[in-house]
């Protein structure tokens, strides 16, 4: 598998639940808006990766359920990384937390 850095440039998301439920991977299950451009349309999300933050078990979930609950979503800085081929749904769009706001 092969993966390219899509956007290098650390952007502030806000992250929620895109409502999208699959029977294969990778799915969507995120949007990503970005807090400087509320207008356009999200970016659609596979995972999250919190691996740079170093979070416990509980804190991690913690994060993870803030994304699929009413409100205003997760505000992270994050960049994109895809994978193409990442499963029979095709291309992963992976978010790359550096750091939650």
């Amino acid at each position: 598998m092969t993966t390219q850095e899509s956007n290098q440039e650390t952007v502030v998301y806000i992250v929620k639940d895109s409502g999208v439920r699959c029977i294969t991977t990778p799915c969507p299950v995120y949007l990503a808006l970005r807090a400087d451009r509320p207008d356009e349309a999200g970016l659609k999300v596979t995972d999250l990766d919190l691996s740079a933050l170093n979070l416990g078990d509980e804190q991690r979930s913690s994060l993870l359920k803030s994304t699929h609950k009413p409100g205003p979503g997760l505000k992270v800085e994050a960049t994109v990384r895809t994978v193409p081929h990442a499963g029979p749904g095709g291309t992963a769009t992976i978010l790359r937390v550096s750091r939650v706001l």
